[in-house]
């Protein structure tokens, strides 16, 4: 019996490796000689996942594994779901968050009352909107946004970028959000936000009360080139790149060539490296307090 081909690297029980025909000789064979991985008291995988998102969700796996009525929020959901890691640190630093009617604090579960929790490979999970409005009250609004719009762009059910950045499409995502209860955080969601960076950043700036930005704004440059800005406000356009983004020199080429046309289309035009957005995203604002004045006086 191929364990791994029946669970994967999700976490498992012996009852239910037996359950598949694996006798209890071999079981035993395969505990001494270590070929499965212990997680907790009963509960075992074939093998640690290979980066820190997967070890984290073996452990929510095997922490609602054999418990009724449990269900992964918070943290944990994040990482079920494959939502962004806000936290800037290693996912297996996070606490297992684990819900349940009644609180069992020895064992390291919240009361988390009256939720209809979605069933996933790694076992049941709150719902996207229950997880969104989770970041929204536990959260500063820069790192919640990282959450919520990624949220929001699933919500949408689509890809095409002129979609996402429409008024229609953001009004109702955020209706939907907001629907059993209405946080600030939910209010800002933007379906069209192209990258946590760029999510972060917008929260910064709507806490330095900027007002009026725009997400994946589509721009045409003065080529007539169709171009989507990372965030609009009035005609600045920001761009919040990692350095990484550009790998050889047409990248470069290309770029240079893109911010010229949208230059010469009237836009003023701020870029922001990631690395020192998350570094000090403070000053980052101030460079775009200034460019936004400098822009308001050309």
């Amino acid at each position: 019996m191929d364990l791994t081909s029946a669970f994967g690297i999700r976490p498992f029980t012996r009852a239910q490796a037996l359950g598949l025909g694996l006798t209890t000789w071999q079981w035993q064979q395969l505990v001494e000689q270590r070929q499965i991985e212990q997680l907790r008291r009963g509960v075992y995988v074939t093998r640690l996942a290979d980066d820190d998102r997967g070890r984290y969700q073996q452990k929510v796996g095997a922490g609602l594994m054999n418990r009724t009525n449990h269900v992964a929020f918070g943290d944990s959901a994040f990482a079920i779901h494959e939502l962004p890691n806000p936290w800037f640190m290693p996912w297996e630093r996070r606490p297992l968050l684990i819900g349940a009617k009644k609180a069992r604090r020895d064992r390291g579960v919240s009361k988390l009352p009256g939720i209809a929790p979605l069933h996933s490979d790694w076992g049941p999970v709150t719902d996207l909107t229950t997880t969104a409005a989770w970041a929204a009250s536990e959260l500063p609004l820069p790192q919640a946004l990282m959450v919520i719009d990624v949220i929001a762009q699933r919500l949408a059910d689509t890809r095409d970028r002129f979609v996402l950045s429409s008024e229609h499409c953001r009004n109702d995502v955020r209706l939907r959000l907001t629907h059993e209860i209405d946080l600030p955080g939910l209010r800002c969601a933007d379906p069209a936000a192209d990258s946590p960076a760029e999510s972060y950043f917008r929260g910064h700036l709507i806490e330095a009360d900027v007002t009026g930005l725009q997400c994946g704004v589509p721009i045409r440059g003065a080529t007539g080139d169709q171009y989507f800005a990372d965030l609009l406000h009035g005609r600045l356009i920001v761009e919040v790149d990692g350095r990484g983004k550009y790998r050889t020199v047409q990248d470069l080429i290309d770029e240079k060539f893109r911010e010229d046309s949208l230059r010469e289309a009237g836009y003023g035009f701020l870029r922001v490296w990631v690395e020192d957005l998350y570094a000090d995203p403070d000053r980052e604002v101030q460079r775009f307090l200034a460019a936004m004045a400098r822009k308001a006086a050309a």
